[in-house]
């Protein structure tokens, strides 16, 4: 038995080995010691697609809209862990946010994404605020903020065009405190409006031998009711192209433009163009960006200016450390938009509609470091310098009570930011920001013998602080903390007595603002959750603009409904 057992296994190697020579037949004769290794490769010229390097690094600001009534916090998002993204897992996705608060203050929020076809995509998007009841002593300081917007991305063979409407339209009052005199007062109520259409086209291409590019329209209309308007139209255009121009670089290189143009009009019309060409190096421990920006407009005997546009950029350890400096500087439009988002207040009628103007940044110059520590830590420290004209700055009207008149003036402005963003686990983040920021006027004459000094950045102030964290507690409890900080500010309430006295009589301080908020979760399924909010947990009254103040104390509560 065993005998035979043998011979069935050599009949069945040896017919196996035939089978292999059939098919591989191959023979390999080693002579003397064989060291094996791998050849050394050979670049591989292949140029991925590039991100579009911008250097304009946005302005460090924490953005504080909906300062006066629904104070919130707007920094760098930490991502939900209460509930799942709501557009992640089904084909049609819908999401809506209900709440209501102290002083009846409905929170209302719906969301909707669906795939209509293959290469069609739609979202839509509606939000309601407000609030039913008065503060005291404040009469009408009622508010409401509603928002419309809708989406849709088609792709086709070789592009995708995106659409975008957004329209907003928001109540606030002009409020009077005790010490505004309000005998002649107009109608407290204002109403502002605005559209905005915006088409977006990019192409698909993933062949690095291949131009990207991308095309942009957008209008926007911006209007108080019974007062000024505006209609502003914007055309970008960028095209790019990378290769390995340089064959000893050890990197690849990206040619590219930009050509924008603005037109704002209100009463006058203000016209600029920018051409923005660069060219950047991007290599394993570098990254070097050299172009130029050319600004012409109109409303003006000269051109709007030329600037560098310079930034570079240091690696170590894998990119995770990252030292970079920059120069550059740029001519924009002040727009009825820009700021109305930041204050709503201003006079309606704006006689002066010189006070659109164009805005100079003539210098500025940013550095700062960038640490990532095995993704549980992300930070970034930065520094800023810039020489700006025509900055747009807030003083009490004395034309209309309650409402803000637009000064320009000019300044140096020195800023120093950092943010530090940790993840301490999967069940706790912890991001902060801080921000000081120095401004120091330039001097002008209003008189042959009397010059005079801006003393102080009228509602902007020197050091600004957030923190804000999430615990998750398990699948069903979820637990978060966000506090803001904002130093003292100075109002200009009277310019006929600022300007013409040279003293400090128009001038008042306001207490800085500490804002601390508390929010829970409560998951009942994968679809539906309740949450509580208290928002401004200290009861600090503080005031955004003079006669402005916050509501105190408030408290939320609603659920979360996903279908």
């Amino acid at each position: 038995m065993k005998i035979r057992n043998i011979v069935v296994t050599l009949f069945l190697l040896f017919a196996t080995a035939s089978v292999n020579a059939q098919s591989h037949n191959e023979e390999v004769t080693v002579e003397g010691s064989f060291t094996p290794h791998i050849k050394k490769s050979e670049r591989v010229l292949m140029n991925p697609q590039l991100p579009k390097h911008e250097f304009n690094i946005p302005d460090y600001k924490v953005n504080t809209q909906d300062f006066f009534y629904n104070y919130k916090l707007d920094l760098e998002p930490v991502s939900p862990m209460s509930y799942n993204d709501v557009m992640s897992h089904d084909i049609t996705n819908n999401f809506v946010k209900i709440g209501l608060g102290t002083r009846l203050s409905p929170d209302v929020l719906f969301r909707h994404y669906s795939d209509l076809t293959r290469n069609m995509s739609l979202g839509i998007g509606l939000t309601h605020n407000s609030t039913w009841t008065n503060m005291k002593d404040y009469d009408n300081s009622k508010y409401m903020n509603n928002a419309f917007n809708l989406s849709m991305n088609n792709k086709f063979s070789g592009f995708q065009l995106r659409t975008f409407i957004d329209y907003h339209n928001d109540m606030y009052n002009l409020k009077y405190s005790p010490d505004i005199n309000t005998d002649d007062a107009p109608d407290t109520k204002r109403f502002i409006n605005s559209l905005g259409v915006k088409l977006l086209s990019n192409n698909n291409q993933t062949s690095y031998r291949s131009l990207y590019d991308e095309f942009l329209l957008d209008y926007n209309f911006t209007g108080i009711q019974g007062g000024v308007m505006e209609n502003l139209i914007k055309f970008n255009a960028y095209i790019e192209h990378s290769n390995s121009w340089f064959r000893n670089s050890d990197g690849i290189q990206t040619l590219s433009v930009d050509i924008k143009a603005e037109l704002n009009n209100i009463s006058q019309t203000l016209f600029i163009i920018t051409a923005n060409p660069r060219l950047d190096f991007d290599g394993e421990y570098y990254n070097l960006h050299l172009g130029f920006r050319v600004d012409a407009k109109t409303n003006s005997t000269s051109m709007g200016g030329i600037y560098p546009d310079i930034k570079g950029s240091l690696y170590l350890f894998s990119r995770n450390i990252e030292f970079y400096a920059g120069l550059g500087g740029k001519t924009k439009i002040n727009t009825l938009k820009e700021i109305l988002s930041e204050n709503p207040f201003i006079i309606s009628d704006l006689t002066n509609m010189g006070e659109f103007d164009y805005e100079k940044t003539r210098f500025d110059f940013q550095g700062g470091l960038k640490l990532k520590v095995l993704n549980m830590i992300n930070g970034h420290v930065g520094v800023r310098y810039r020489k700006i004209e025509n900055k747009v700055f807030y003083a009490s009207s004395l034309t209309q009570p309650g409402a803000f008149d637009i000064i320009l003036n000019n300044c140096h402005v020195f800023n120093f930011y950092a943010d530090l963003h940790v993840k301490i686990n999967d069940k706790i983040k912890v991001v902060g920001d801080f921000a000081y920021n120095d401004y120091d006027f330039i001097k002008e004459r209003t008189t042959a013998d009397f010059p005079v000094t801006i003393a102080h950045a009228w509602y902007k102030p020197k050091v600004e602080f957030a923190l804000r964290g999430v615990y998750k507690y398990n699948d069903k409890w979820n637990f978060n903390i966000a506090s803001y900080f904002e130093g003292k500010r100075y109002a200009l309430t009277d310019i006929t007595k600022y300007e013409n006295e040279y003293d400090f009589d128009g001038v008042k301080e306001l207490k800085p603002i500490c804002d601390i908020q508390l929010g829970c979760d409560y998951n009942f399924n994968d679809d539906l959750s309740f949450y509580a909010e208290i928002k401004n947990l200290i009861h600090n009254k503080y005031q955004m603009y003079y006669g402005y103040p916050s509501y105190g104390f408030q408290a939320f509560l609603g659920f979360k409904y996903r279908f």
